[in-house]
């Protein structure tokens, strides 16, 4: 399979952030990052992870995702940044079965990864393009057991008109940092994020953390028994 790259890979990674990473999401007075460990918590809870479960986590950072595994057959967390990884490392000792891969989320879809009961992530796709999530989306889908669910938390909008509002609304309050997070990045659309995921065959619902934040669940038309 060709190595498709993300385009904004390298402009976030967050080496030279890694030492201060976990002290900044704890922040949750920071509209960015409100609602930030409830999502993760319920990302986990979401995704149904058993003890035999095989486990791919797009953007795995400092590990604060994957530390709330309890147990899984495998792990395989991927992120571009290895200072991040060197702070994980000490989160996720009791993943026995936990291999790391240094690669853009993209890009390593490309490797021999076998098929997943499960796919997560936590605030790593607004780093991509709405073309390159649509990617993403439809690899997730091809990596996926029958029964298998993706489980998203992520920086995310209604639609573009909300996107706009948002941006003007902080703004309004002198909050200009949050504002040109919202307008620099690639927050998702939910709306078109959704209908992308329907398109391949996902069911999917959502839920709403705070302002900017929710959770995005996609599971395989196949396991719509075992959603209901």
């Amino acid at each position: 399979m060709e190595s498709i790259r993300s385009t904004n890979a390298d402009i976030f990674n967050h080496d030279n952030e890694a030492t201060d990473y976990d002290n900044d999401v704890r922040n949750e007075a920071d509209p960015i990052r409100t609602g930030y460990q409830d999502l993760l918590r319920w990302v986990v809870q979401q995704a149904r992870i058993t003890p035999r479960s095989r486990v791919l986590e797009l953007g795995s950072g400092t590990g604060n995702l994957s530390e709330l595994i309890t147990s899984c057959g495998e792990l395989v967390s991927v992120d571009v940044s290895e200072n991040m990884e060197a702070i994980a490392t000490r989160k996720v000792r009791h993943l026995t079965n936990r291999r790391f891969i240094k690669a853009d989320i993209l890009e390593v879809f490309s490797q021999e990864l076998g098929k997943f009961d499960a796919v997560i992530s936590t605030y790593a796709v607004h780093h991509l393009t709405d073309q390159e999530k649509q990617r993403l989306f439809a690899l997730v889908f091809e990596r996926l057991l029958p029964s298998g669910a993706a489980v998203f938390g992520d920086l995310m909008v209604q639609n573009s008109s909300e996107k706009k509002e948002k941006i003007q609304q902080y703004l309004a309050k002198g909050d200009r940092a949050t504002a040109q997070s919202i307008s620099e990045e690639f927050f998702w659309a939910l709306d078109k994020a959704i209908a992308d995921l329907m398109r391949l065959g996902f069911k999917v619902t959502s839920e709403r953390f705070s302002d900017l934040s929710y959770g995005v669940i996609a599971r395989k038309a196949t396991s719509l028994a075992r959603a209901d």
